[in-house]
Formats: structure tokens, sequence, C-alpha cells
């Protein structure tokens, strides 16, 4: 028989139990408790700490039965506490680390960044609707469903399905799961008493062609705290942040199960709970409309307006607002904050590994980038931003350092990630995200572990890092070379200008120049008019005329050799002939015109000389070509380097983190393509596998708002930090990753749309003077972009300037009108997709249509959505197989355009959204996008009210991104006469601008047979012809070669063109635009872009200077003979 005595010690329980033998053994335990209950107390008194979970797998049982003892007990909650990472412990235990020294005093927070901090958290607080409820009951259909359990599926309840489908059809909604709910009255104006619902916990819900995919990452509802605390945006923001970090949602390691998560808060918020939280038994009695106010043990599914922000920045924010200046300093944000000028570092970089070919600026861009803390990128629409954020990237891992990639885009991330990682089988960047991630991080895993560097992957990496080096070398020889060229022919330039001013003289006789005769002419005419002179009896001295008789004949002897000698230059250069009858004035004449007449010769000859020297130089364009040439292999080289180095790069795990992660890669194989919702275990694998993954994978990607709880919020953990899409950006959102970067790469274009907020300028402008922050951190008029463009000098800003994307006629408005003519169309024209029978370009259906404005705002033109459908029905119809797009300024009427289009051709909608990526929305839903044909609905019109013309004229953005998402096509419908003499002046000149386009269209006269005339013919564009073209036209023909002028291809106009009978097909340039101009870098980096994109259409390119032209026609024309020879043969 056992004797059971209880003592009491410091509230900690031990049972006393006596065996039958006498013995006594202690076993924790307490008054009251059950079996259960005593062996959880025994499990939590063993450890230092401990979760729900593990317990249950130490006692074998289910771990809601855990939680709900927990929960439930009042014996053990006498004895046990829970702390904010989730585990249990003993009341009077002390829980191991963290603990602070009695009496110390805690670093003052930075002032500078406490204030920024505090008002972005301002800012945040009065423009975000972060309250998510509900009205409880309605006449119409409720925007809320409830749930059976913590999940939804295919199967779930039909209203649930239903209620989904339609959210995610409403581009301004958006659904939750909500749990646990909270049930309260409001008050209307007039005294009516409302009840309204609102959960606590929110997860975001996506649903997809039936695919429901919820993330577990809870955010708290401040509709809900906003009836515990005092309703203003100062007191929210700190009880959600104080909430947070005691339920522990702050800590980046934190694997909240959301059982423990509602349990927590019950316990440390004594709030009006009205029911047993317990997700694992959700009543299904009452309704929800029956009940009265309090919180609910139920979850549902919420429909919510789109929030812009997360509350996981006002929680990073906050603890920068309390941070300490020696605790960030060394960050890209400290310098930020602080005002510290950007530093060039010194270049101890590898040489730049183009793994995609990068142009000059793409190349500055990275290699800036590489060794500035701060680096600014210009990336207008379709110059390729993506390509540098690559091999950025690239270059980052290749040279051991670390980067976090981000944008508020979803797709830029996930370009970038497919780009990256695409490059080679193992890879080097980890997307971090949702769960939809899990399979391609399962992929990343299985790819580590199988990974085996040999050898041979050494070698032959060095190999290829040999040969690369070598490619490096060779395209540095050339463009040496070509440099050399270009000096030479600017130092002919000047040559060539002096000479002018002394061509008349020499003309005549320029190709008889013999360099040696250079100061001869003025030595013989002197020589002469000496001799001259002594023939002359007065003048003479009193000897020489007392002698005269008998020394004159051999004077004039000696004169009629010197006048000899003089004659041989003179006939030579084509001077005044010397003879003996000449006067004393007329050899005053003649001496004078050899003195001119030398200086002038000595011009003629250093001209004449270097000319000639000209001939031997290598062609710029047989340079280019190489260029081309080198450029490619260079790229494929660098793709093998990399590949193989990343293949040799060894990668050493522990035998239990090799053990998890094949256990995460099976788990992953066996569950196929799931959401993880429904598998928390696998869920908990895939967080874990991806905090692990990081110390393998140098370059991370995220998107703005998702890197909290994601990425370590540590100072200065990556080197860099790549925001792209910068001007869309706001500040704020920024902050936490400057923070855990040393240095930042901020990529955009002011050009494009910029960060829109709702906050108002007044409310922003007390904020600022509030806080007393500078004009420039302003939240609702600055974007990232902006703020950083700030911080460098104009000559440190790289803008991107080869256009890829669009044909010349489309982006050549934007380049005139919005970047100042700085941009270069390199796109090419094979790639794109026209209509059966139509050109790449700008087409305009003119729609007289009629302008409605509701009064709660935006606009719409039936006329024009009828127009647009129209459109669209007919290119369908003709079988147009490229991606097609419809953008408005306005809201209205692309909703318009869409219900015409669902409504009224359903067929229509559905063949559009299959085969041609169809879009139909407002412009703003278009930043980053493009399509291969773009239909544009101006909507303005007669009558246009003077508030939509305002809004017009104060986007001008809109317009810009707008037109530059096509790329083969632009159809622009609307009142053109209207835009001609429109008040919204990017409209009146893009109509100004299509007038002239298509006026010159109407000119140009391709034709492919050889003019039968040697006069110049008549061309669309004589503007643009010079002189010199003309008479190299008239030349050759005489010489007969006859040639096309102003030949058409993609964007050029070629100067002149052979066509031989075989296909092959030469183009005659002529620099007369430039004649009397230096070239400089930019010039001849246009120039080789037409070279090369002339040479992949399969063409063959010879320049002539106009010194050519003019002073060697004879060996122009020979060059045209042999290469003509040549490709006969």
């Amino acid at each position: 028989m056992q004797r059971i005595e209880i003592r009491v010690k410091k509230t900690i329980y031990e049972q006393h139990v006596r065996n039958s033998d006498g013995q006594t053994r202690i076993v924790l335990g307490g008054p009251g408790m059950t079996d259960l209950e005593s062996k959880i107390y025994r499990a939590i008194a063993n450890a230092n700490g401990i979760k729900g979970s593990e317990i249950a797998a130490e006692l074998g049982v289910e771990k809601r039965i855990v939680n709900s003892a927990l929960a439930n007990s009042s014996a053990l909650k006498a004895v046990v506490r829970q702390e904010s990472d989730f585990k249990w412990y003993l009341i009077n235990s002390q829980r191991t680390g963290g603990k602070k020294t009695a009496g110390a005093t805690p670093p003052r927070p930075d002032e500078d960044l406490r204030k920024l901090c505090n008002y972005y958290l301002n800012c945040l607080s009065l423009e975000s609707s972060s309250s998510v409820s509900q009205f409880l009951t309605s006449r119409f259909s409720l925007q809320y469903a409830v749930l059976s359990g913590l999940g939804v599926d295919s199967d779930s309840d039909q209203t649930v399905l239903n209620l989904l489908s339609k959210i995610s059809s409403n581009r301004d909604s958006k659904a939750y799961l909500g749990y646990p709910v909270r049930i309260y009255t409001v008050y209307g104006k007039g005294g009516t008493a409302y009840q309204k619902i609102a959960p606590i916990f929110l997860f975001p819900v996506e649903y997809t062609g039936g695919n429901v995919e919820i993330s577990w990452l809870p955010s708290i509802n401040m509709e809900v705290l906003k009836g515990y605390c005092e309703n203003n945006s100062d007191s929210l923001s700190v009880e959600l942040v104080n909430l947070e970090t005691e339920l522990g949602m702050n800590t980046p390691d934190a694997d909240i199960e959301v059982d423990e998560l509602v349990l927590r808060l019950k316990e440390i918020r004594q709030w009006d709970w009205s029911e047993n939280i317990d997700p694992y038994n959700i009543p299904c009695a009452a309704k929800l409309e029956d009940l009265p106010n309090g919180i609910y043990n139920r979850p549902i599914i919420i429909e919510a307006a789109r929030e812009k922000y997360t509350q996981g920045l006002e929680a990073e924010l906050m603890t920068l607002a309390n941070m300490p200046e020696e605790n960030y300093r060394g960050t890209a944000l400290y310098s930020w904050v602080k005002g510290i000028a950007a530093t060039v570092q010194s270049n101890d970089m590898q040489p730049l590994l183009e793994v995609l070919p990068l142009n000059s600026e793409q190349a500055q861009s990275v290699e800036t980038a590489l060794r500035s803390e701060l680096t600014i990128v210009t990336g207008p629409p379709g110059t390729g931003k993506s390509q540098v954020v690559t091999d950025l990237l690239v270059n980052i891992a290749w040279n051991g350092k670390s980067a976090l990639f981000s944008s508020k885009n979803n797709k830029a991330v996930d370009v970038v990630d497919a780009r990256v990682n695409g490059l080679c089988k193992r890879p080097v960047l980890l997307r971090i995200g949702n769960n939809q991630y899990a399979s391609r991080l399962a992929e990343i895993v299985e790819g580590l572990l199988n990974a085996r560097p040999t050898a041979t992957d050494k070698s032959d990496t060095e190999f290829y890092s040999r040969e690369y080096d070598a490619k490096i070398a060779e395209a540095n020889k050339l463009r040496n070379d070509k440099n050399s060229i270009v000096a030479a022919r600017n130092a002919l330039n000047e040559l060539e200008q002096k000479y002018c001013l002394v061509r008349e003289l020499t003309d005549r006789c320029f190709d008889s120049i013999i360099p040696v005769d250079v100061s001869r002419v003025e030595q013989a005419a002197s020589a002469f008019a000496t001799a001259h002179h002594k023939t002359r009896k007065e003048g003479q001295n009193f000897f020489v005329k007392l002698f005269w008789s008998s020394i004159k004949s051999k004077r004039i002897a000696a004169c009629e050799k010197a006048a000899d000698y003089y004659n041989s230059y003179a006939v030579r250069y084509k001077l005044a002939l010397a003879n003996t009858d000449l006067s004393e004035v007329e050899v005053k004449k003649l001496a004078a015109d050899a003195v001119a007449f030398d200086k002038a010769l000595a011009i003629a000859t250093d001209y004449k000389v270097t000319l000639g020297k000209f001939r031997s130089y290598e062609s710029l364009e047989d340079i280019d070509k190489k260029l081309a040439y080198n450029k490619s292999a260079l790229a494929g080289i660098a793709y093998k380097l990399w590949d193989k180095w990343l293949t040799s790069q060894a990668v050493s795990f522990s035998a239990n983190e090799r053990q998890e992660m094949s256990n995460f890669v099976a788990a992953m194989k066996l569950a196929g393509d799931v959401d993880l919702s429904s598998n928390p275990e696998l869920k908990k694998q895939f967080s874990k596998m991806s905090k692990q993954m990081t110390k393998y994978l140098q370059c991370w990607a995220v998107t703005s708002l998702s890197a909290k709880s994601r990425v370590p919020f540590e100072a200065g953990v990556f080197d860099y930090v790549i925001i792209d899409e910068a001007s869309q950006c706001d500040i704020a959102s920024i902050l936490p990753l400057l923070y855990r970067a040393k240095r930042a790469v901020i990529i955009g274009d002011p050009k494009q749309l910029s960060h829109i907020s709702q906050l108002s300028r007044q409310q922003d402008l007390a904020l600022l003077q509030k806080y007393h922050i500078q004009p420039a951190w302003s939240y609702s008029t600055n974007s990232l972009y902006a703020l950083a463009a700030g911080k460098v000098s104009v000559e440190d800003i790289v803008q991107l300037k080869d256009h890829f994307r669009s044909c010349a006629d489309i982006i050549e408005f934007s380049n005139e009108v919005f970047y100042d003519g700085s941009l270069r169309t390199a796109t090419k024209y094979a790639g794109l997709k026209t209509p059966t029978g139509e050109k790449p370009g700008i087409r305009w259906i003119n729609e007289t249509g009629r302008i409605v404005r509701p009064s709660n705002g935006s606009a719409y033109n039936d006329e024009e959505v009828a127009a647009v459908v129209k459109e669209l029905s007919r290119l369908v119809k003709a079988g147009y197989e490229g991606s097609i797009g419809v953008t408005t300024p306005f809201r209205l009427q692309a909703e318009k355009i869409k219900s015409s289009l669902e409504n009224n051709d359903p067929n229509l909608h559905n063949e559009l959204l299959r085969n041609h990526e169809f879009i139909a929305d407002t412009v703003h839903k278009f930043q980053g996008d493009e399509r291969d044909l773009m239909i544009f609905s101006v909507v303005v019109a007669k009558g246009a009210p003077a508030s939509t013309l305002g809004f017009l004229n104060s986007t001008g953005n809109l317009f810009n991104v707008a037109i530059t998402r096509a790329r083969a096509v632009l159809v622009v419908i609307g009142d053109y006469r209207y835009c001609t003499d429109c008040s919204v002046s990017y409209l009146r000149k893009f109509a100004d601008y299509y007038d002239k386009l298509t006026a010159g269209e109407r000119k140009m006269q391709k034709s492919t047979s050889m003019p039968d005339s040697r006069e110049y013919p008549c061309v669309a564009n004589p503007e643009h012809v010079s002189d010199w073209e003309k008479n190299l036209y008239t030349a050759l023909y005489d010489a007969g070669i006859q040639t096309i002028p102003q030949y058409p291809v993609d964007k050029y106009k070629l100067d002149l063109v052979v066509i031989l009978n075989n296909g092959r097909k030469l183009d005659i340039e002529v620099d007369g635009t430039m004649y009397h101009r230096n070239w400089n870098g930019e010039l001849c980096y246009r120039d080789q872009l037409r070279n090369q994109r002339l040479f992949e259409l399969g063409w063959d390119v010879k320049r002539f200077w106009v010194y050519q032209i003019r002073d060697d026609m004879p060996w122009c024309i020979q060059q045209i003979k042999d290469w003509s020879k040549v490709q006969r043969e």
C-alpha cells in the first residue's frame, strides 16, 4: 500500500511516494493534477524551456491534448508560464540567456534614426487601412463565410468557395482566413447600432483556378486592437509592436503554430473571450448572427480592401527606431541617415564576368556597383535592367560576396530568380517567399546534396579562365586599335580644316604633291629673285657697274638657270613661270606668291601624307565585326567558366544536416505540389530548410514587403542590397533592407510610374515638421530613387541607353519627349510579331467619341470601348499570333472594355486569354510588363472636364509607360483631331509626332530596282542627304556601279547600297553629317550598333570619310569594285 504526502515549497510541488519496501522516491507534480498534467509538469520541470509540440512528442500524445491541458488546467497555470519563444517554463525558473545586468543603462537610440522611423511609422498609420472587418449581417451577400476548420480546399462549403471566387475576381479586394473572431457593436451617425465581425489573426489567402493557398504567417488585425486601446495612430502602433513582441512574432527564427499563438494570446490579454479557444474543436452549432458580442472560436474567410503595407514593416521600423548608433554603423542605412557621401572603394574585384553580354553602359553599371558604396542606375523601358541585375549577382558571387535582391514587384523577383539560376544547374540565388517555393527549394537542396566536384571540374575552370582572359585581351586590343583609328581620323579632320583655308592654292595640283618639295618652292623663287636682281645694272655698286659689260652675260645665264630650276616646280604645281624679262615688281610678286604657296604646300603635304596612311588602316567596320564575334565568343566562354566554377565549389555538410536535407527532399517528392498548410510538419521543415540554405547560396531574392521573418534582421548581413523598380518604391519599406546591407545599388526610372501615397501633402508636411525631417525623405512626394539620386552627383548616375524592346517609331517619341534623345534603338526587328501585312510602328484609329465622367470620379468613352473590341476581333479573325494588351489612363474605361468582352463576346475574350496573354487594365497594372501589340484608349475628347485634363497633365509618366509597353505595334484609339489641339501637352505632341511619321511613310518609296540615271534620284528625306553622298553616287554610276540611295533596313536608312544578283549586299556609308566634327565615343558606339545589326542581317558595310571621297575618289571606287569581285567569286 502506497502512502502519499504532499509538500509545498516556493510553489514547486513534489510528491514523496513511499513504496512498500519503505524507500521514498520524489515525483514532481501538484495537488489536484491528473496523471497527464503531472507528466506535463515533469516534462517542463526537466527542461529549460520546452514547446507544447515537444512535450506531446515526449509523452506520445497529440499536441492538441497537451495544449488544451496547458490552456485550461488551473493546477498547471499556477506553476508554469509560457514565454514569447512559445516555450514553457516553471514560474520561478529563470530562462537561460538574455538576462540583463542589474543597474546597466542601455545605450540610447540614435536620434536621427529614431526621428526618421517614427516619422514613417506615423505616415503608415495615417495612410494604411490595416483594419479588416465586415458587418455581421447584411441584406445582401455577406462579405465573410464561416469555416468548419482551419483550412480551405476544393471540398469546402460552396459558400466559402463562391466568396473566394468573387474576391479573386476583384483586383481591389483580397481574402484572409481569420481566427478567432470578435463580434462587437458600432453605432452609425443616427445612433443606430450595428454588429460587426473582425478576426484577431489574419492569414492571407490566394485563390487561383480552383487552387487555394494560405500563407500561415500571421498578422494582427488592427481593427481588434482599436477595441482595447486608445484609437489613435501612435497608440495603435505601439500596442501592435508590443503585442507582436510578446507573441514572438518579431523573432526571425520563430516557428509559430496557430494553436500556440491563439492560446498564448488568451493568456496574455484579458479580452472578452466568450468561448474556449481550441483550433482542434471548432463548434458548429450556433450561427454567428445569433451570438452576442465577444471573441469566439470560429475561423472565417473574410473579404478586405487591399492594403499597401504589411505590419511587418512597422515592426522593423519600430526596432530601428530604438537602435543605438553603434548597432547600425557600417550599413548602407547609416550612410544614408547620416548624409555620408558615397565613395568608391579600391578595386579589388576580379575582371568582369559577362555571362550575359553587356553593352558599354550595362558593363559600367555592374563595375560601378561592385566597387561603390552607392550606385544609381537609370533604366528606361526596355534597356536590359534584368540583364544588368543578372550579371551583377553573378559577379557578386564570383567575388565571394553576398547580395539581397528586392523589388516591390513579385514578377521582377521571379524573373531575376529564373535568369540567375537558369544559367547553370547549380543555383546561386535563393528565392525567399511563401510555400509555393517549397518545391523549388527541394530541387536546390537535392542539387547541393548531389554535387560532387571533381579534379576535371577544377582543371576545366582553370582552362576556361585562361581562355576568358585571352578573349578579354583580344577585345582590349581591338578597342585600342579602334580608338587609334578614331584618333587618327580626328587628327585628319583637324588637318583638313587647316587645308581648307589654303585649298585654293593647292587644289589644282593636289595629286602632284611630292612631300620633299616643301620649302623648295620658296627657296627656288628666292634664288631666282636674287639672280634676276643681279641682271639689272641699276641698283648695283660702283665696281659692278664699272665691269658690267664683261659680267652681264654671266649674270643673265645664272638668272636663266635659276628660272629653269624654279619653273620645274612651277610647272608641277601650276604656278606662274619665271623668265629674265619679268619686271622687278613681277619678280617680287612671284617670290611672295611662292612664299604663300610653300606654306600652303606644307599643310597640303601633311594632309596628303596622313590621308595616304589612312588607306593602310583597318576599317572600323571590320573591327566592329571582330568585336561582335569576340563579344559572342566571350559570352560563351564566360557561361562555361561560370558553370565550371560553380560546379567546382566544394560544399560540406554535417551528417545531421545531410540527413535533414535528404528527409526534406524525400518528403517533398512524396507530398508533390500541395499546399504546405495542410502538412504542418512539412511546412516546419520548409521554414527550417530555407534558413539553412542561406549558408550555401550567396544571393537571395525577396519582395520588399516579405523580408520580415524571412531575411535575418542583422546589420550588414549582406555586402550588397539591390533594389529594382526604385522609382515605385516608397522610402519607408526599404530602410530595413538598407540596414541589412553594407552597400546599395538602386535601379529605377524617374520617367516611369512613381511611388503613390494616399497620405495628403498637408498631413505629410505636418509630420515632416513634427519630426524635423528634411523634405528629401518625404513619404508622400519622394520615391526611393529620387532620394538615392540626390545623394550622388549627376555624373555618378549610370544611364542605360540601348533600347531593345520596341520598334524605333514607338520608342522615338518617348526618347525625344521624356529622355532628351539619349536612347539608342537596338531592337532586333526580326523578332517583332506584327499582324499579317503590317509593318512595325504606330497606327491611329480615329474615333470621335463622347467622354463621360461620373460623379464618383474616373471617366469612360463608350465609342472607344466599341472601337477597341472591334479592333481586337479583327486581329483575332486575321490570325494574329502575338500577345495583346489594352490600356488606358482611366479605371472605368478599363472595366468597361473588360465587361464588354466578357458579356458581349465571351468567345473572343476566351480566345484572347488563351492564346494572346491578354490583359486590359489601367496603365499602373502594366508597369514592368510588355506585349507584342498594345492598344491605347485615349478616352478624352471634346467636352472633357477641366479636372480630367488636369489629371492627365499631371501624369505624363503614365503615357510614357503606356506606349512603351508595345514591342511591335501600338494602336491608338481616340479623337485624333481633338488630340492635335488638346491642352494635354504630351497628347498634342504625340499627335504631331504621328502626323510626321505618316507623312514620312507616304513619301517613302522603298525600291529594289536600280535608278537609271547618273543624277541622284528623289528620296523621301532629302534633308538628310549630303552633297558628298550625291557625288559618290554619281562617281560610282560613271564607274559602272549602280547603287540605291536611302535604302530602309529596320530603323535605318542606308546611304547607298549595292545588291548583287547572288544576294550579297553592301551598305556604303558616307560621314557627311560628321564632316568637320570630331568623332566621340557616343558617335562611334551608335555607328557600331548599326554595323552589328546589319552584320546580323547579312550585310557588309564600308564607310568612307568625306576627305576620301573628295581627295581620293579613285581609291574609294576601287574599294567597291574589289568587294564586288570577291563577292561574285
